[in-house]
């Protein structure tokens, strides 16, 4: 994906990539999405983030980019996606929703954990 800067830590368990969101029309930054790869388990698995400035809510950027980010971490076989959401965020519950992640049961630091599974 072009603009995209990966970074692995020392112990190679962990990947980090980060890709700013622009217009088309513009080339001012308008955001970000991120994806955390975990290599140690059986499967690849991807904990994303999407965020957009604020005067640039509700026009579908960071549904339009996290799609984008989404079928690149597919293309490198991740099978598994997660995202925290504070249960008040609705907008990125919808984008969450969007993407094909459901909302768990599980609570980390006040934030609801998504989850989807990739399939191939």
């Amino acid at each position: 994906m072009p603009g995209s800067r990966s970074d692995t830590p020392p112990d190679g368990e962990q990947g980090w990539l980060n890709w700013i969101v622009r217009r088309l029309d513009n080339a001012a930054a308008i955001g970000f999405v991120q994806a955390t790869l975990h290599c140690s388990h059986e499967s690849p698995r991807a904990e994303i983030a999407w965020v957009i400035g604020a005067q640039h809510h509700g026009k579908g950027y960071a549904t339009e980019a996290s799609n984008r980010m989404v079928a690149w971490l597919q293309a490198q076989e991740v099978n598994t996606l997660i995202a925290h959401i504070h249960p008040r965020n609705h907008a990125s519950a919808a984008v969450a929703r969007k993407l094909g992640l459901s909302a768990t049961e599980t609570i980390v630091d006040g934030e609801v954990c998504w989850e989807a599974l990739l399939t191939r």
